[in-house]
């Protein structure tokens, strides 16, 4: 059985040298040319044969042999500016990669990352200045990115799963090469890393030797990180390096990087529980099966100590780090160090002062105390935190006061104070790391860490903050929000600050006692009480000083006043650049990028409201309130002072209106003050400080919004309009942008409301003012924000905007000759698009405006043939296109409907997006005619197969076969598949009902796969099951006898046929609670239901095996059905095929449909799995079971 880290580690080999003691790392899209959709055959009739076992995945054939000339070759002609010769060697390269992966050892590319390596050499020993040199130090850079790239793969390869002794061989004979090879990469890479002159190429080495760590730490390199350690202190010397200093440097950084992959390694938990990984053990490797709950314990157990024995391994370097830290930062501090004054050598130990300290940040996580009081780590690691405040202690001040002892030189080209400001942000960000890890330990130095980051954001002006780097002020303020939020220091939480989960600790095995934590008090739990020690409690008095009354109102007023208002610097910006200027807000309004003052100051203001919320809140109204009171309101600096104050407000509306009480009334400050502020006529002549407060009452409307009153909803809806056409242009943005939010706030279904009145009633002049703003944007962001009001105005209105409809589209063209190649205005047109089509149907497709846009945007979003289009645009225009469809009528769009179809071909036969796109050929069909599928059968087949593949084919689940750069990409593959499945099988089903022959023919393959591959599956989700068994009983009504041909070679015949039965039946039965309280829904389950019940009395009456295994629970199931039906008063004909019609509005919304409305009615109407009668199918059924 595979490990349960996220991939085996290597063979237990004797540890690599890796220095010797000295003496003193495009996705590429395929285009397909256009069809001229001839008409095709049908080809052989379908086969629904499928194998009884699971359907083996053929393997694949192995990749060309990988040696250095066609390594180097490919990496040549990726280079080539001509796509067919660039692309096939893009293609080559990637399959000598993926071939590590592919469970295959014997198919694995044996030879590439050593030709990688080769080349590496052989660029690293290339001098000169010719173009030839420049040509091989190119190709040395790609080699070093593609060794990084690769080395996941390699070092990462899942162990083989051959059950025959003759792929057992190759296997072991190929498993045999790949850890030759992974040795022979582990023993170069260091030698490449400290020889390389490319400063560029040698960061691509440090990635890679980073990710070997995370495969071979530390059972197949067990000294990995002492090595590097010795390196990056000077006692050991790496082989071929010739500068010692830029040696040491790559080793420290290499030695972070290494550290950093070690402590994020993941560990997977097998599905099935532990041990279940083994192959053929019934559906161990399915990507659908639970985790197996029973052995929950044994699995989080496992998981623990193994990654305790890797930190506890990591955790050999500390001393060296520890005492590097404090010898490299005394000789930064000075100026000098043992006795060396050049300006080059202290750089490189102010260098190696931060490198060692951001590795010690790495490895503070992994230094797990639990008894501080008996764990033997307790004194080094306290020591080493002590030095860490000192440090800090002697860089507080910004710029840092020298010693006597630094040379003028360093002082007179600041050199010395910026290498001292990075040393300082280094030394904070790690005393961050160990307050969130070490809490306890860390406790006896926040009386001196606390004070020294808080009194500078208390007594320093504007300007000297300002003058600070942005770097260290985030710093700084992160470090207040780190003691503020942790349990330990609070003395409020600190009962509860050591209990653990009680459940996870045993599981962990860590027993009773241990999930009693420090709940027991000091008597039980041998003085491991954090409140018990003199350095907690004494942390816990500085914290709860900081909050003290007279402090924290201080904090706030020079958090508003410091980092709130807006500087000289934005003022002018405001008036030079404003659409630079609301880019620039725009932006800050995200908290999660803290890359500015603003932000911090922000973030830090929501930590203290988090923490003492009643009393921030009264002290920011208070504050407001004396603001406005002392300073006239025409006073520049009391303006702008203001405007901090309600940019604090709004920033903390969630505290200030919510969590259960409302602590500002909203409404009597939108009457009293910022109505008036909405209604100034303000001119481009008006200070920028009333501008600017105008903006910010804009915004601070948005984020009170629900707690306007209805009548103060239109008040401020017409006010906020009325500003998108400002002279100033930072407001009207705000404004588009906060309309953009109004008109969507109250769009609930069909409900109306006083506030949606209001919104449709000053529409049409907010949406003049929109298109009139966009005539004035210049820039993109800008452009696109314009666009976004105006297609939520077009959401919320609807059919009200139908008046002024070629008022609306006469807008559009202009905006389609702006867009150019920008993506984000492309989506913009697509959501005006798609939000007025689906919002006043037929004759917005029909608009002559309307079509001088529509088209020429669906065919330049929907051309994959361009680079990168399929990954930015390709989905809305799917999107547009099939709303387009929907709503559009044969006569006046068939011609430029049907000129679209050769692109439609194009996508799917590159298998994009098939949720749209197989939506999109399906109502094609609905519209055009089946026959357009024609031409398409063979590839909609194999999609089909692919789609579902998931359900009947022995993949990897998404644990194993997603490699590492699969999970750093973060996507959620699970939910893609289940997606583009049920995708699958929805058109199966649509295109069996539309033309049954075509139907079957493109379908029955994929279908009687998935239906032979369900009896062997532990889960599906119910989403896909549904979809499944929909499309199965349409299939069942063309072919009654597919379960016999589908099962018909299988021993076990009789008892598979009875479980997909027994399960479809299940499926169909299974109601919701949602269902059962709207008619209208439980109208379509029983279309379902009776659909299945004529589908399965069809296949008894065919299917004797049928009849003897199933048929009794058939006849059970359509009694109950015909007992309902015959019951109700309102399942006649019309009305299921009105609500059947009804399903497909989902898609368009509140406009009039096109000829799709009539055309699916037609089909229902004529579908005999709703006209024939459900009785006589019984009585047919009855006759067939009485007959065995």
């Amino acid at each position: 059985s595979q490990p349960d880290v996220i991939v085996p580690t290597c063979g237990r080999a004797e540890p690599l040298p890796l220095l010797h003691k000295s003496k003193r790392q495009s996705k590429m899209t395929t285009h397909f040319p256009p069809s001229t959709f001839p008409t095709m055959s049908l080809g052989a009739p379908a086969n629904l044969i499928a194998s009884s076992g699971h359907n083996k995945t053929p393997r694949q054939p192995p990749p060309p042999p990988a040696d250095v000339p066609s390594v180097l070759a490919a990496i040549r002609s990726c280079s080539s500016h001509d796509a067919s010769v660039r692309r096939p060697a893009e293609e080559q390269l990637q399959q000598w990669e993926n071939s590590y992966s592919s469970g295959m050892p014997q198919h694995a590319a044996a030879g590439y990352l050593t030709s990688l390596v080769a080349i590496i050499d052989s660029s690293n020993t290339t001098t000169g200045n010719s173009a030839d040199a420049a040509t091989t130090e190119n190709i040395g850079l790609m080699s070093a990115i593609l060794l990084k790239n690769g080395i996941p793969k390699a070092f990462g390869a899942p162990p083989p799963e051959s059950s025959n002794e003759g792929a057992q061989a190759a296997d072991a004979e190929g498993l045999n090469r790949l850890r030759q090879e992974r040795g022979h990469v582990r023993a170069r890479l260091p030698a490449l890393l400290f020889s390389d002159g490319n400063a560029t190429r040698a960061l691509h080495l440090q990635l890679a030797l980073a990710n070997v760590a995370l495969f071979v730490f530390p059972d197949a390199w067990p000294t990995l990180l002492e090595d590097l350690a010795g390196v990056a202190s000077g006692t050991q010397r790496p082989s071929g390096s010739t500068d010692e200093l830029t040696a040491r440097i790559r080793a420290v950084k290499t030695l972070r990087l290494c550290l950093q992959s070690i402590r994020q390694r993941k560990l997977v938990v097998p599905k099935g529980g532990v041990g279940v990984r083994s192959r053929g053990n019934g559906g161990g490797n399915n990507p659908m099966t639970m985790l197996n709950m029973r052995n929950l314990g044994d699995i989080i157990g496992k998981a623990v100590h193994e990654r305790r024995a890797v930190h506890d391994r990591a955790c050999s370097i500390f001393g060296s780090l520890a005492e590097g830290i404090v010898g490299h930062a005394q000789a930064a501090v000075s100026g000098v160090g043992d006795g060396m004054v050049s300006d080059s050598v202290w750089s490189a130990r102010c260098t190696l002062t931060v490198g060692y300290v951001k590795c010690m940040t790495e490895l503070l996580p992994m230094v797990e105390i639990e008894n501080a009081s008996t764990d033997p780590r307790t004194p080094a690691v306290r020591q080493l935190l002590l030095n860490l405040a000192q440090i800090c202690d002697s860089m507080k001040a910004y710029p840092v006061v020298p010693p006597p002892s630094v040379p003028p030189a360093l002082l007179s080209n600041g050199m010395y104070a910026t290498k001292m400001d990075k040393i300082y942000r280094a030394a904070l960000v790690c005393c961050i790391s160990s307050i969130r890890c070490l809490p306890r330990l860390f406790a006896p130095q926040i009386q001196h860490i606390l004070p020294a980051v808080v009194e500078p954001i208390l007594t320093l002006d504007t300007e000297a903050l300002q003058s600070m780097p942005a770097k260290r002020v985030i710093v700084m303020t992160g470090m207040v929000q780190t003691v503020l939020t942790c349990a330990t220091y609070d003395e409020k939480r600190k009962d509860s600050s050591g209990a653990k989960n009680a459940v996870l600790a045993v599981l962990m095995g860590k027993g009773a006692s241990a999930a009693r934590g420090g709940a027991e008090g000091g008597a039980n739990n041998n003085g491991n009480d954090p409140n018990d020690d003199s350095g907690v409690v004494e942390a816990q008095k500085n914290v709860t000083a900081l909050l003290a009354e007279g402090t924290i109102e201080r904090i706030i007023e020079a958090l508003v006043g410091k980092f709130l208002r807006l500087h000289a610097e934005e003022i002018e910006e405001w008036e030079n650049d404003p659409e630079g200027r609301y880019e620039t807000d725009l932006a800050e309004r995200s908290l999660l990028e803290a890359d500015s003052p603003r932000h911090c100051g922000g973030a830090l203001l929501l930590t203290l409201m988090n923490q003492e919320t009643d009393r921030v809140s009264h002290t920011l109204l208070e504050l407001t309130q004396r603001v406005y009171q002392q300073l006239p309101p025409e006073d520049v600096n009391g303006m702008l002072n203001r405007e901090a104050c309600y940019r604090a407000l709004e920033l903390c509306h969630a505290a200030m209106v919510g969590r259960g009480q409302r602590r500002l009334n909203f409404s009597d400050w939108f009457q009293t003050e910022l109505r008036q502020i909405l209604q100034a006529d303000l001119g481009e002549s008006s200070p920028v400080a009333m501008r600017a407060m105008q903006a910010r009452a804009v915004q601070v409307v948005q984020a009170y919004s629900t707690s306007l009153k209805p009548d103060e909803f239109g008040l401020a809806f017409h006010g906020i309009a009325r500003l998108v056409a400002a002279p100033d242009l930072v407001t009207a943005f705000c404004a588009a942008r906060c309309i953009s939010h109004l008109a969507l706030l109250h769009v609930r279904g069909t409900e109306e409301s006083a506030q949606l009145a209001a919104t449709r009633e000053h529409s049409v002049f907010a949406l003049s003012n929109a298109f009139g703003l966009a005539k004035r944007s210049e820039s993109e962001e800008c452009l696109r924000v314009t666009l976004l009001c105006v297609s939520a105005l077009v959401e919320a209105n609807g059919l009200y905007l139908e008046p002024v409809l070629q008022a609306i589209a006469e807008q559009l063209p202009p905006l389609w000759e702006r867009a150019k190649d920008s993506v984000p205005i492309h989506s913009c047109l697509l959501s005006v698009l798609t939000h007025l089509i689906m919002k006043m149907g037929c004759s917005t497709v029909e608009n002559s405006h309307v079509q001088t846009v529509l088209f020429p945007l669906l065919a330049y979003c929907t051309d994959i043939s361009v680079v990168n289009r399929a990954e930015t645009l390709l989905e809305d225009g799917l999107r547009l296109w099939l709303v387009t469809l929907v709503s559009s009528r044969l006569a006046t769009m068939g011609p430029s409907l049907t000129n679209m179809l050769p692109r439609l071909e194009a996508i799917l036969r590159a298998s994009l997006e098939p949720h749209l796109s197989l939506k999109v050929l399906q109502f094609n069909a609905i519209l055009l005619g089946p026959q357009i599928a024609d031409p398409l059968a063979p590839v909609l087949r194999e999609m089909i197969l692919n789609l579902t593949s998931c359900i009947h084919s022995e993949q990897k689940g998404d644990d194993e076969a997603m490699g590492d750069d699969d999970r750093s990409k973060g996507t959620d593959r699970g939910v893609t598949t289940t997606r583009d499945a049920i995708a699958a099988l929805s058109f199966a089903e649509a295109m069996m009902q539309l033309h049954p022959d075509l139907g079957l023919s493109i379908c029955a393959p994929a279908v009687s796969k998935v239906i032979a591959a369900l009896p062997g599956r532990k889960a599906v989700v119910a989403p896909l099951l549904e979809a499944t068994f929909h499309c199965f009983g349409r299939m069942i009504w063309i072919s009654p006898n597919c379960l016999d041909e589908i099962f018909a070679t299988d021993p076990s015949q009789d008892d598979k046929i009875a479980f997909v039965l027994s399960q479809y039946i299940t499926d169909v039965t299974r109601v919701s609670a949602i269902v059962m309280l709207s008619p209208q829904a439980q109208k379509v389950v029983f279309i379902n239901q009776k659909g299945a019940a004529l589908s399965l009395c069809s296949a008894v009456c065919r299917s004797p095996r049928v009849a003897r295994v199933a048929g009794q629970k058939v006849l059970s199931y359509t009694r109950r059905l015909l007992e309902v039906e015959s019951k109700s008063k309102e399942l006649d004909l019309d009305a299921l095929v009105e609500v059947t019609c009804g399903t497909t509005r989902k898609v368009v919304g509140d406009g009039p449909l096109g000829d799709s409305a009539t055309r699916t009615a037609e089909i229902l109407k004529s579908d005999p799995l709703l006209t024939v009668s459900l009785k006589e199918a019984l009585e047919n059924a009855e006759r067939a079971v009485a007959s065995l």
